[in-house]
């Protein structure tokens, strides 16, 4: 159970079942047994658009169209676009700077394949936009799955500084192969076949000495043996 207004993170190796959870929650997968339920009713019951309106999900395949950084992050023509909100989501997704430095600002058209005026962003700033696009939805549930995979490690640790601000307000999944994101959730389920092996706080898995307790201690030594090449 994910209580209101909680940050949940969702760890475990690669083909745990993180993401076929993750789709399972934002209701692209249909689950074969059990149910899901929100507000203690099965989400079918809300109808697909209902239950959609009431999520942001971040994924790890990035879809950009060939319109405007403002219209990207909106999902609306212009006319229906919150200029501040769209500014205010790209500050929280740290790329406000980036496109305030652009000549045509958050008017830039994306896609330079298919707009002679428009650019291309790297992986990471693309990434940006998708979390500053789910930010801007001001939806009741928040879903990122693996956001900063794309990211290089100073990104990365800013948008895991941001995490509180970014998810102030919504209930909250995070799920990353990357043990450092857990520290700033309220609480761990550990996933190992599709199923909950370990679940609890960053302290109380840790004290366990179990499985989590054995990959947050593997990735933080290499993580330590990484930092002479930052001098």
């Amino acid at each position: 159970m994910v209580r209101p207004g909680q940050r949940l993170a969702i760890v475990g190796k690669n083909g745990a079942g993180k993401t076929t959870l993750v789709k399972l929650l934002s209701g692209l997968y249909k689950p074969t047994s059990g149910k899901i339920l929100l507000d203690g009713e099965d989400i079918t019951s809300y109808g697909r658009e209902a239950y959609f309106a009431a999520i942001s999900a971040v994924f790890q395949d990035i879809l950009l169209l060939p319109v405007s950084i403002r219209q990207n992050v909106s999902s609306r023509t212009d006319g229906e676009t919150d200029e501040g909100r769209v500014l205010q989501s790209l500050e929280k997704a740290g790329l406000h700077e980036k496109v305030l430095q652009l000549p045509q600002g958050a008017d830039t058209p994306m896609q330079k394949q298919v707009r002679s005026d428009g650019i291309d962003l790297s992986g990471g700033e693309q990434q940006k936009i998708m979390i500053a696009k789910a930010v801007y939805k001001e939806a009741n549930i928040l879903i990122l799955d693996e956001p900063t995979a794309a990211l290089d490690p100073l990104s990365e640790n800013d948008i895991y500084q941001k995490y509180n601000e970014l998810s102030q307000g919504m209930t909250s999944s995070f799920i990353s192969h990357r043990m450092a994101s857990t520290m700033f959730c309220d609480h761990i389920i550990l996933l190992d076949g599709g199923r909950i092996m370990e679940q609890g706080s960053h302290q109380e898995l840790m004290e366990l000495r179990g499985e989590y307790w054995k990959m947050f201690t593997v990735q933080s030594r290499y993580y330590r043996e990484e930092e002479p090449f930052d001098d």
